[in-house]
């Protein structure tokens, strides 16, 4: 037997394409000639295939089977479909990136800064924003807002100043706008429209604080009869009083016979701990203008519902009012009696008849006169 010549027989019959007559020249009949296997070309003589192939060249013993491998078809190279029940010969068309259109500039920018594409307008937006309100003066403090007639703020009085001396003057000065209410003029019985300045001469009182508020040690009996309410007493930091002076003023009003707790109407007691149901603060001025509102200019307390808290201004505290010709201690008594009115429920009332008591619930602070009805007496108490 010769192995080389066998080797090649069988490479030369599977793996080269085309005629099988490549290096089979040992083979016989037309199976050389054709590439295909003829008729005999699988069995010996006698019928007995591959057993009875004793008399066959040894080089093509193994050849006629392998022969019927075909490696091309008719249609080209041997290729697998993707679909094997298509018929050979249908072309296959595949998509490709080619049909996808190209991205635009917009995407293009996406993709290139990723989440800066959207923070960047954001940014300028807001920068603009910021450079107009700057351009039209604000100054961010909504602390002190003035009403008609009232003053500018101090934060923006340069300001308003370069303005002023830039704008040509008016033609006539405009009217102030009438605030509808009235105070006693010095104590003489007439009454004379809210200036600005309705605020008694004395002694300094806090304009700023620090807007943190500092209970004042102490507790208290329940005095009155009533349903109950618990309070405590508070200073704004910077307000420099006697916290102590001003809880124990406290007390006594609100456990006075003429105030709020006569008859069963209410009872009240102090408390440093807990959650009381309103808190009475003493307070600087500008605070209290951001509590209360500066709508009218002028100083004056009040109670915010929105914290349960009565806010004692300490410009009045200090001053009093002119209605009590500089009864300071009545004054304090009524200022805080009125304001916790407010807290229980109570609104304002006016004169009811000239000579009369005022109301506590009265603003008295701004006087004691009602236009057309006539003028009251000073009252401290919802029960004098």
């Amino acid at each position: 037997m010769r192995p080389g010549a066998t080797r090649c027989a069988i490479l030369s019959g599977v793996t080269r394409p085309g005629s099988a007559t490549r290096g089979a020249g040992a083979g016989t009949g037309s199976a050389a000639r054709g590439g295909r296997p003829g008729p005999q070309a699988g069995r010996a003589r006698g019928g007995h295939g591959r057993r009875g192939a004793r008399g066959t060249d040894p080089a093509d013993r193994f050849a006629p089977p392998y022969r019927i491998v075909t490696l091309r078809t008719p249609d080209g190279p041997l290729r697998a479909r993707l679909d094997p029940r298509e018929p050979a010969g249908r072309p296959l068309t595949f998509a490709g990136r080619s049909y996808r259109p190209a991205p635009g500039p917009l995407r293009r920018f996406v993709r290139t800064w990723g989440w800066r594409a959207y923070a960047l307008p954001v940014l300028t937006a807001l920068t603009v924003l910021c450079g107009m309100d700057v351009a039209n003066g604000s100054t961010g403090l909504p602390l002190v807002r003035t009403g008609a007639g009232g003053p500018a703020p101090q934060a923006a009085a340069s300001a308003t100043a370069a303005a002023t001396a830039a704008a040509p003057a008016p033609a006539s000065p405009a009217k102030p706008t009438p605030t509808g209410i009235y105070v006693d003029d010095g104590g003489s019985g007439t009454a004379r429209p809210l200036p600005p300045t309705a605020l008694p001469a004395g002694g300094p009182f806090a304009q700023r604080g620090g807007e943190r508020y500092d209970v004042v040690p102490g507790t208290s009996k329940v005095f009155g009869s009533g349903p109950l309410h618990r309070f405590t007493v508070e200073l704004e930091a910077g307000v420099t009083d006697d916290g102590a002076a001003f809880a124990a003023a406290v007390e006594k009003t609100l456990s006075d016979p003429h105030s709020w707790g006569r008859g069963g109407r209410a009872s009240f007691q102090r408390i440093d701990t807990g959650v009381p149901d309103f808190r009475v603060t003493l307070t600087s001025s500008l605070t209290v203008r951001k509590l209360c509102g500066y709508d009218l200019p002028y100083e004056t307390s009040c109670y915010n519902g929105d914290l349960a808290r009565v806010v004692i201004n300490d410009a009045r505290w200090v001053r009093g009012a002119v209605a009590y010709q500089g009864d300071l201690a009545r004054y304090r008594v009524y200022v805080i009696n009125h304001e916790v009115g407010h807290a229980l429920g109570h609104a304002h009332l006016q004169c009811p008849r000239n000579g009369a008591l005022a109301p506590v619930m009265m603003q008295q602070t701004l006087g004691v006169t009602t236009p057309g009805v006539g003028s009251c007496k000073p009252n401290p108490y919802p029960f004098p």
